[in-house]
Protein backbone atom coordinates (compact mmCIF):
# COMPACT_ATOMS: atom_id res chain seq x y z
CA UNK A 1 0.00 0.00 0.00
CA UNK A 2 0.87 3.68 -1.21
CA UNK A 3 1.80 6.19 1.55
CA UNK A 4 -1.31 7.81 2.47
CA UNK A 5 0.24 11.31 2.19
CA UNK A 6 -0.48 11.16 -1.38
CA UNK A 7 -3.74 10.40 -1.82
CA UNK A 8 -5.15 13.69 -1.38
CA UNK A 9 -7.12 15.97 -3.02
CA UNK A 10 -9.66 13.21 -3.56
CA UNK A 11 -12.35 14.55 -5.81
CA UNK A 12 -16.01 13.91 -6.51
CA UNK A 13 -18.60 15.61 -8.74
CA UNK A 14 -19.10 18.56 -6.22
CA UNK A 15 -16.84 17.88 -3.67
CA UNK A 16 -12.96 18.08 -2.75
CA UNK A 17 -11.76 16.09 -0.13
CA UNK A 18 -9.10 16.75 1.22
CA UNK A 19 -6.75 17.15 4.87
CA UNK A 20 -8.49 18.82 7.55
CA UNK A 21 -5.73 21.09 8.10
CA UNK A 22 -6.92 22.78 4.58
CA UNK A 23 -10.04 24.05 5.79
CA UNK A 24 -10.14 27.21 8.33
CA UNK A 25 -10.01 26.03 12.40
CA UNK A 26 -13.13 27.50 13.02
CA UNK A 27 -14.86 25.38 10.00
CA UNK A 28 -13.31 22.36 11.71
CA UNK A 29 -13.94 23.39 15.37
CA UNK A 30 -18.13 23.82 13.69
CA UNK A 31 -18.21 20.40 12.65
CA UNK A 32 -16.09 18.96 16.07
CA UNK A 33 -18.42 21.28 18.57
CA UNK A 34 -21.89 19.45 17.31
CA UNK A 35 -23.15 17.13 19.74
CA UNK A 36 -25.26 14.85 17.18
CA UNK A 37 -22.21 14.02 15.21
CA UNK A 38 -20.10 13.56 17.92
CA UNK A 39 -22.42 11.01 19.90
CA UNK A 40 -22.75 9.14 16.07
CA UNK A 41 -19.17 9.14 16.01
CA UNK A 42 -19.10 7.78 19.67
CA UNK A 43 -16.28 10.84 20.78
CA UNK A 44 -16.29 13.59 22.71
CA UNK A 45 -17.59 16.98 21.81
CA UNK A 46 -14.54 19.49 21.22
CA UNK A 47 -15.21 22.32 23.54
CA UNK A 48 -12.14 24.31 22.27
CA UNK A 49 -10.39 25.71 19.03
CA UNK A 50 -7.43 24.06 21.05
CA UNK A 51 -9.14 20.81 21.39
CA UNK A 52 -10.01 20.81 17.37
CA UNK A 53 -6.11 21.68 16.54
CA UNK A 54 -5.31 18.84 18.35
CA UNK A 55 -7.44 16.70 16.64
CA UNK A 56 -6.22 18.04 13.54
CA UNK A 57 -2.49 17.31 14.36
CA UNK A 58 -3.14 13.96 15.30
CA UNK A 59 -5.09 13.09 12.04
CA UNK A 60 -2.04 14.43 10.58
CA UNK A 61 0.07 12.44 12.45
CA UNK A 62 -2.07 9.41 11.67
CA UNK A 63 -2.03 9.79 7.90
CA UNK A 64 1.94 10.36 7.95
CA UNK A 65 1.85 7.23 10.09
CA UNK A 66 -0.32 5.01 7.54
CA UNK A 67 -2.63 4.39 10.04
CA UNK A 68 -5.68 6.40 9.08
CA UNK A 69 -7.00 8.63 6.22
CA UNK A 70 -9.25 11.64 7.97
CA UNK A 71 -10.65 14.07 5.04
CA UNK A 72 -12.79 17.54 5.13
CA UNK A 73 -15.52 17.04 2.71
CA UNK A 74 -15.62 20.67 1.16
CA UNK A 75 -17.87 22.21 -1.59
CA UNK A 76 -16.35 22.96 -4.83
CA UNK A 77 -18.08 26.15 -6.08
CA UNK A 78 -17.71 27.51 -2.51
CA UNK A 79 -13.96 25.73 -0.52
CA UNK A 80 -16.84 25.41 2.72
CA UNK A 81 -16.19 23.00 4.55
CA UNK A 82 -19.41 20.03 4.61
CA UNK A 83 -18.62 17.25 6.80
CA UNK A 84 -15.59 14.77 7.00
CA UNK A 85 -14.82 11.42 6.25
CA UNK A 86 -12.35 8.52 7.41
CA UNK A 87 -10.76 5.69 6.80
CA UNK A 88 -9.39 4.06 9.87
CA UNK A 89 -8.80 0.76 11.80
CA UNK A 90 -6.80 -0.96 9.68
CA UNK A 91 -6.89 -4.84 9.69
CA UNK A 92 -3.01 -5.77 10.10
CA UNK A 93 -2.97 -7.53 6.58
CA UNK A 94 -4.52 -4.13 5.28
CA UNK A 95 -7.88 -5.59 3.91
CA UNK A 96 -10.15 -4.67 5.91
CA UNK A 97 -11.03 -0.80 7.53
CA UNK A 98 -13.96 0.86 9.38
CA UNK A 99 -15.78 3.77 7.41
CA UNK A 100 -16.96 6.77 9.05
CA UNK A 101 -18.60 10.49 8.20
CA UNK A 102 -19.97 13.48 9.63
CA UNK A 103 -21.57 16.65 8.25
CA UNK A 104 -22.80 19.60 10.02
CA UNK A 105 -26.46 19.70 10.52
CA UNK A 106 -26.96 22.21 7.77
CA UNK A 107 -25.03 19.81 5.35
CA UNK A 108 -27.23 18.51 2.84
CA UNK A 109 -28.26 14.50 2.91
CA UNK A 110 -26.88 14.62 -1.15
CA UNK A 111 -23.67 15.34 -0.16
CA UNK A 112 -23.06 12.20 1.33
CA UNK A 113 -25.49 10.53 -1.43
CA UNK A 114 -22.29 11.57 -3.63
CA UNK A 115 -18.94 11.59 -1.42
CA UNK A 116 -20.05 7.81 0.49
CA UNK A 117 -19.70 5.92 -2.96
CA UNK A 118 -16.87 7.83 -3.68
CA UNK A 119 -14.82 7.10 -0.69
CA UNK A 120 -15.53 3.36 -0.57
CA UNK A 121 -14.88 3.13 -4.25
CA UNK A 122 -11.61 4.57 -3.20
CA UNK A 123 -11.02 2.02 -0.36
CA UNK A 124 -11.88 -0.62 -2.59
CA UNK A 125 -10.10 -0.29 -5.50
CA UNK A 126 -7.25 2.24 -4.61
CA UNK A 127 -6.14 1.05 -1.39
CA UNK A 128 -7.17 -2.73 -2.12
CA UNK A 129 -9.51 -3.05 0.99
CA UNK A 130 -11.81 -6.38 0.45
CA UNK A 131 -13.99 -5.03 2.95
CA UNK A 132 -15.27 -1.88 4.89
CA UNK A 133 -17.35 -1.66 7.89
CA UNK A 134 -19.45 1.07 9.44
CA UNK A 135 -20.44 1.62 13.55
CA UNK A 136 -23.32 3.88 14.32
CA UNK A 137 -26.00 3.49 17.28
CA UNK A 138 -29.14 2.25 15.80
CA UNK A 139 -30.39 5.76 16.52
CA UNK A 140 -28.64 7.12 14.01
CA UNK A 141 -31.34 6.25 11.42
CA UNK A 142 -30.72 8.69 8.71
CA UNK A 143 -26.62 7.43 8.21
CA UNK A 144 -27.55 4.34 8.64
CA UNK A 145 -30.35 4.52 5.29
CA UNK A 146 -27.68 5.91 3.55
CA UNK A 147 -25.21 3.44 4.33
CA UNK A 148 -27.83 0.68 3.27
CA UNK A 149 -29.03 2.86 0.17
CA UNK A 150 -25.42 2.35 -1.01
CA UNK A 151 -25.42 -1.73 -0.12
CA UNK A 152 -24.12 -2.12 3.10
CA UNK A 153 -25.56 -4.55 5.48
CA UNK A 154 -26.01 -3.31 9.06
CA UNK A 155 -26.25 -6.54 12.23
CA UNK A 156 -26.78 -5.81 15.55
CA UNK A 157 -23.02 -5.02 16.91
CA UNK A 158 -22.36 -7.56 19.41
CA UNK A 159 -20.20 -5.78 21.87
CA UNK A 160 -21.96 -2.83 22.03
CA UNK A 161 -25.90 -2.79 22.80
CA UNK A 162 -27.72 -0.11 20.67
CA UNK A 163 -25.45 -0.03 18.17
CA UNK A 164 -25.13 -1.96 14.38
CA UNK A 165 -22.37 -2.72 12.64
CA UNK A 166 -22.57 -1.94 8.75
CA UNK A 167 -20.71 -3.82 6.03
CA UNK A 168 -19.97 -3.74 2.65
CA UNK A 169 -17.80 -6.25 0.60
CA UNK A 170 -16.04 -4.90 -2.44
CA UNK A 171 -17.18 -8.04 -4.17
CA UNK A 172 -20.78 -6.99 -3.85
CA UNK A 173 -19.84 -3.51 -5.79
CA UNK A 174 -16.91 -4.34 -8.12
CA UNK A 175 -19.35 -3.99 -11.34
CA UNK A 176 -20.63 -1.29 -10.08
CA UNK A 177 -19.81 1.83 -11.98
CA UNK A 178 -21.27 3.93 -9.18
CA UNK A 179 -18.04 3.01 -7.11
CA UNK A 180 -15.82 3.53 -9.63
CA UNK A 181 -15.76 7.58 -10.26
Amino acid sequence: MAQFEQYHPILSAHYRLDWLTTFKLKDVFALRHDAQAAAQSDRPVATSFEEAARTLNRAMLDVMNNNALLYGIGSRQTGALLGSFAIAHFAADRTTATVQFETLPTTDREVMVEVLPRMVGFAFFELGLTQVTAQLPDTATGAIGLYQQWEFTATPALDREGWLHLSLARERVAEDPRFRQ
